[in-house]
């Protein structure tokens, strides 16, 4: 078993030293607020679209979306003024690719410290 791991509801899940569950298959979405709020984050439905759409891209490729892509379809989605780094950054301040990963379960994407 690791080192590192978060207890929640009776269950021990593994993580890596960052927090990212070692398991994706263990995901809930329950899990994942609970990951948000200890990073001190409540979690929006702003942010419950993003974390699925990077779950459902992840499913799909097996990697984590490209900034561009998450940006341009969530312009079609909610229009420029919610769709831009800027905005995601108000949601993630510690960055949308990582924090969404993180929160919705996935491996740490490989371009983050």
């Amino acid at each position: 078993m690791s080192d590192h791991f978060i207890e929640f509801e009776g269950h021990r899940y593994e993580t890596d030293i960052q927090g990212f569950l070692k398991h994706r298959l263990q995901w809930t979405e329950a899990l994942g607020r609970y990951m948000a709020a200890l990073d001190g984050v409540t979690l929006t439905e702003e942010h419950w679209e993003i974390i699925h759409y990077f779950r459902e891209y992840y499913e799909d490729y097996n990697i984590p979306p490209p900034m561009r892509m998450v940006i341009r379809v969530f312009k079609k989605a909610f229009g420029d003024e919610n769709a831009n780094s800027r905005y995601l950054l108000t949601l993630f301040p510690e960055g949308a690719t990582k924090a969404a990963s993180k929160f919705g379960g996935l491996p740490k994407p490989k371009n983050c410290k």
